[in-house]
């Protein structure tokens, strides 16, 4: 059941999307100290491998190191150059690539060349900036703030369940990146709601949009809100996902869907075929991008027939969730220019309810003093 009645008030005014102070005010007050996913551990494999990415406009590095992780702020302290611009690669020693000044894995200068040129050295001070980073299954987190909640505080309770829902029996299949003309929280309230579900999905998620309140029910935290829809274990659909799971050797099923939002910008989902991550960063005032996983159910048995199911099930979920950001975001620069343009106040309705919440987050956080 929802948690209200009647619809409720807007809470944010179109400048919330538009304007440069309230983007920057974010970031300060949301972002830095908050954990983005940014890849998985799967992807360093060696030590040496690493990535760059962009991070509320923090240029980062992200490396490992005798099996560990760290990242840097991607910025030689020497002249300011960029470490690297690959976007990833692998290198035995973490070196700028203008004058090759070579640093240890926690920042300290290593080895700078002609180093008399340079006495008296402050070698401290030169050390490079690190970023805190933790894991939980194979997703790899990354916090901007030196001080802040923990990765276990910050999921809170649904950190068990991702550590266990993105690692094995789980397999990601499908890595989804794109950038967008429109405000971060846009898209955040888009993938929230399910009232547009079949307009803008009819053909994909269109029958979730028409389940009963009964069989759904949003929870809405200070911090967080989720939605768990119970689906009907008689229902073709579940007993076929029951017997897939059963042929792959998963674990037992729940016949249950939850998207699990945490403020501001991080979302979960958790079915028992499919567990699924997405980001949304902001890239400036009025445009942003996204960062999305997607694991599939691969189990524990590894016959050819098992092998043969799970690679159908994950070209089946690739299929789905492809078509249905496809679908998203063909709305997303329509509603930016809506705003922009709109003399209205809004309003939402009890099925788009935890937007309200959402929005309820971002004025006490962001509220002067």
């Amino acid at each position: 059941m929802f948690v209200h009645k009647e619809q409720l008030a807007y809470l944010l005014d179109p400048a919330d999307y538009l304007s440069p102070e309230v983007a920057r005010a974010e970031v300060e007050r949301l972002f830095r100290a908050a954990w983005h996913p940014v890849a998985l551990t799967t992807d360093f494999r060696a030590d040496g491998d690493y990535r760059t990415f962009d991070l509320c406009g923090h240029p980062v590095l992200l490396r490992r190191h005798e099996g560990q992780l760290h990242a840097y702020l991607n910025v030689c302290s020497h002249r300011h150059c960029q470490l690297t611009d690959q976007p990833q690669g692998h290198d035995p020693r973490l070196v700028c690539q203008y004058h090759g000044w070579e640093y240890a894995a926690g920042g300290q200068v290593a080895k700078v060349p002609d180093g008399g040129c340079f006495k008296p050295f402050d070698r401290e001070n030169a050390r490079l900036q690190c970023f805190t980073v933790d894991t939980c299954g194979e997703l790899v987190f990354v916090r901007i703030a030196p001080e802040g909640p923990g990765l276990a505080d910050h999921l809170g309770e649904f950190h068990a369940r991702v550590d266990a829902a993105f690692a094995p029996p789980y397999r990601c299949n499908w890595t989804y990146a794109r950038e967008f003309a429109c405000n971060w929280k846009i898209p955040v309230e888009n993938t929230v709601e399910t009232y547009h579900l079949p307009f803008i999905h009819p053909t994909t998620l269109g029958g979730f949009g028409m389940i009963p309140e009964e069989a759904q029910a949003h929870w809405l935290e200070d911090r967080s809100t989720t939605l768990v829809y119970s689906l009907d274990p008689a229902s073709e659909p579940v007993k076929k996902q029951r017997q897939v799971s059963r042929q792959l050797g998963g674990p037992p099923c729940h016949d249950q869907y939850i998207h699990h939002h945490v403020f501001p910008n991080l979302v979960f989902t958790f079915s028992d075929l499919f567990t699924y991550a997405q980001v949304y960063l902001p890239t400036g005032p009025t445009t942003s991008r996204t960062l999305a996983w997607m694991f599939s159910l691969e189990g524990e048995k590894r016959g050819p027939i098992a092998r043969i199911i799970a690679h159908m099930v994950a070209r089946h979920g690739v299929k789905a969730n492809s078509a249905i950001q496809r679908e998203d975001a063909s709305v997303f620069e329509a509603q930016q220019r809506g705003i922009a343009a709109s003399p209205f106040k809004g309003c939402i309705g009890t099925r788009e309810e935890r937007i309200w919440a959402f929005h309820g987050y971002l004025k006490r956080a962001l509220a002067p003093g």
